[in-house]
């Protein structure tokens, strides 16, 4: 029998309207850990009433999705064409969001997401990708590539005389069916279980599998009954071409063994390049010009009826919504036969446009330029502003630049004192670049109440340095690297003042004597909450997610904890029972801040951590060199890794002889970077391949990644700010500003105006 299962309400986020069997009878459900789930009910009705009281009579105030379940109604209301046509979200995004409102789900390998073949060069050694050539006609589907294939398929056409004309269709084969999907996925798992029980128990015959990309191309332009386009996964998921669970695959007729997927001579047998450069093939200016055609054939006006037969689109009719309804079909092998077309040869997405075309997109030189996504090293100039609150003649600010943080047009630099200054920084026309105006310095807080271990010891140098004078810049180096191990970061809190609900940002900050993580308010740097969140030690780093409303900190005990900022009914969504009676047993009182999750897999102090909301992962770092990665909002281990000190080779299991990780960022893409003790970078997929690494030679401050592009910047103390290629951690350009000390900390500031913000020793931005 089956076993019950239960959802927690105040957790459910999304809900979408779904089909099942063609029919608009299931919904998707999605909840704040991330989990999804699809219900099929018997008929519209009951489903719509369902979700009338799952609304009307139920508590979920995580819950965002639109009223409606009627695709076209949310893609109207959603608004994204307007922001993929600004350019504000990428050609990936936009198509997956395009999959999601139109019923497609990876609940559901009946109704897998679609994406487009963007490439048509799969046997060149390099690819061009300013090359129109290189790029398939995304005007047209894929079974009307071919002129002399289309040529045979519309000859086949004009002679089904005994089908009415609505059954009439050109390709009898879809472009995404269950077996489309398990050919492509077969490799892992729980696809490969799939394929095996969709082939009776064995896997499919050796020369049937997907196993060369270059071949996969060839049959889907030659072959009538190969029309299929590509998933998701061609653009994000590396894992797909390696069989990394050693399945035996078999041998082909001509005697050629299976294992990997054979990539195209640019990859260089590389799954992660093929990934990279398929991903910049989809995001490039020619698909960005072009993808409203192909959008019109799947989800707009070319989907059905005579525009489709114009454009040559037409398939199945059991492959289309309201076609067939099965309920009043008596017949029982009659349905049996319905019912299995619908499930095993493909079903066209909802159409979402139904008259006009889709809007194309606007042309790139009306969009500002992400920071370093086609990096043009000569423009690039450096500038010290010559007003400011610190460095080594002003003296409103003492001591180093310790954390920069920009929010709109406005920069924030705190420095070793704690004081916090603020200047504007914006684009200004004519010769100069920008315009850069000091706002206010203000100290955070009471000096003996925020001081940190290391910084009492500082003071307490200054303090008995009364022989001669002290050099400004001698001072302030010692004192940065006094206090390397405070962390400042900035989250997004909604507090009431005035009796009316304002929301300001909150300034974070640990590495205090007392062992708490503090929040100021940003307007009036008054102490919001100081509290240690059930940590049994030193809290040594912090990291705010993109939102602003998850955090992590990491500490000498050994764990590392998910604090939920601010957002009580995510709180309370996501907290597990262990963290909820940890925290009552210590007599935990939460005001600001909610403790959700502890994070358990290291045995050393956590030296560093990394968070990703969007990747829903979390990395840290500990003293003996493990890498652990959670998942944030389920607080789930999903792996454990670190880099061995003899091989340098990335190895999955807790570190017997690691190398100590010094610093982390986590990029969107998967991929995140450690930098490690001996000077070295890493590149590791989140998924614990190793990407890449490069000897750097120095200790780095800071280290953060360009959200954008594939860039990193580094800065340390050699005085220099270094752009690094993520994927090959090759360097792309220095900028020295030795003159000034270390670099202590960067910054960059939100994609409109474009700025790297370098923090130094001496206390100068």
């Amino acid at each position: 029998s089956r076993q019950d299962k239960k959802w927690k309400l105040n957790r459910l986020t999304d809900v979408h309207g779904r089909r099942y069997m063609l029919k608009a009878q299931a919904l998707e459900l999605f909840f704040a850990d991330m989990e999804g789930v699809f219900v099929t009910f018997n008929g519209t009705k009951e489903r719509d009433l369902f979700h009338a009281k799952l609304r009307g009579s139920c508590k979920v105030p995580l819950l965002r999705s639109f009223k409606s379940l009627n695709p076209r109604v949310v893609f109207k209301k959603s608004k994204l064409t307007e922001l993929w046509r600004k350019r504000k979200i990428s050609n990936f995004q936009y198509i997956m969001a395009l999959n999601l409102m139109a019923g497609r789900t990876f609940n559901d390998i009946t109704q897998y997401p679609v994406f487009p073949w963007v490439l048509a060069d799969y046997t060149s050694e390099t690819l061009d990708l300013s090359d129109e050539r290189v790029y398939r006609d995304l005007s047209k589907p894929v079974g009307a590539l071919n002129p002399d294939r289309l040529e045979q398929l519309l000859e086949r056409y004009d002679n089904l005389d005994g089908f009415p004309e609505e059954e009439k269709f050109l390709y009898g084969s879809h472009y995404s069916s269950p077996g489309v999907v398990l050919h492509y996925l077969m490799r892992q798992e729980p696809y490969t279980s799939m394929h095996i029980a969709l082939q009776s128990g064995r896997f499919d015959c050796a020369d049937r599998l997907f196993f060369d990309m270059a071949g996969c191309w060839r049959s889907c332009n030659t072959s009538t009954s190969d029309v299929k386009e590509l998933l998701p996964e061609f653009f994000s998921c590396p894992e797909i071409f390696e069989n990394t669970n050693e399945f035996p695959l078999g041998q082909t007729q001509s005697k050629m063994s299976i294992d990997k997927v054979k990539l195209p001579p640019w990859a260089k047998g590389s799954p992660h390049e093929f990934i990279r450069l398929h991903r910049l093939a989809l995001e490039s200016e020619y698909v960005s010009n072009n993808l409203h055609h192909w959008i019109d054939l799947i989800f707009g006006c070319k989907q059905r009826g005579s525009a489709a037969l114009a454009a040559h689109n037409l398939f199945h009719y059991l492959s289309y919504e309201g076609s067939v309804d099965i309920d009043k079909v008596t017949d029982d092998l009659e349905r049996k036969a319905i019912e299995g077309h619908i499930q095993n040869f493909g079903q066209t997405p909802s159409q979402l446009i139904t008259k006009e075309s889709h809007p194309s997109r606007s042309r790139h030189e009306e969009e500002p330029n992400p920071l370093f996504k086609d990096l043009c090293l000569e423009n690039m100039r450096c500038d010290t502003p010559k007003k400011q609150f610190g460095g080594p003649i002003n003296k409103s600010a003492n001591g180093a630049i310790i954390s920069i943080h920009a929010l709109g047009d406005m920069i924030f630099a705190i420095h070793s004192d704690f004081t916090l200054c603020s200047y504007r920084l914006y684009h200004a026309r004519g010769a100069v670049p920008f315009y850069f105006k000091n706002e206010k310095a203000r100290v955070l807080e009471s000096q003996d109440a925020s001081l940190s271990h290391n910084l009492i010891r500082s003071e307490k140098y200054k303090e008995g340095n009364s022989v001669g004078q002290m050099d400004g810049t001698d001072f302030s180096e010692k004192r940065w690297h006094s206090i390397k191990n405070v962390s400042f970061a900035i989250a997004l809190g909604s507090y009431p003042s005035d009796s009316s609900s304002d929301t300001s940002h909150l300034l974070i900050s640990c590495g205090y004597f007392d062992d708490c993580v503090k929040m100021h308010s940003f307007d009036s740097l008054q102490l919001q909450s100081s509290q240690n969140g059930g940590h049994r030690g030193r809290i040594t780093c912090l990291e705010v997610g993109d939102e602003g409303d998850l955090m992590v900190t990491g500490s000498d005990d050994a764990t590392c904890r998910i604090w939920v900022i601010d957002h009580e009914a995510l709180a309370s969504a996501i907290t597990d029972g262990f963290a909820k009676s940890s925290l009552i047993k210590d007599g935990f009182e939460e005001t600001k801040c909610f403790i959700s999750h502890v994070l358990l897999g290291h045995v050393t102090p956590i030296q560093c951590v990394a968070i990703c909301t969007k990747l829903d992962v979390v990395v840290s770092a500990s003293q003996d060199g493990s890498i652990c990665i959670h998942n944030i909002r389920s607080g789930k281990f999903v792996r454990s890794l670190h880099i061995d000190a003899k091989t340098k080779e990335v190895n999955e299991s807790c570190a017997e002889n690691g190398i100590p990780v010094k610093k982390l960022v986590v990029h969107m893409d998967g991929i995140f970077v450690a930098h490690l003790s001996d000077g070295s970078l890493h590149a590791i997929s989140i998924n614990g391949q190793h990407v890449s690494s490069n000897h750097i030679g120095e200790q780095l401050n800071a280290m953060i990644i360009c959200p954008k592009s594939e860039t990193l910047i580094t800065g340390g103390d050699m005085g220099s700010a270094r752009i690094w290629n993520l994927h090959d951690l090759s360097l792309q350009c220095t900028i020295d500003v030795k003159k000034h000390g270390a670099i202590t900390s960067l910054a960059l500031t939100p994609s409109e105006s474009q700025f790297l913000c370098i923090g130094s020793s001496n206390g100068l931005l």
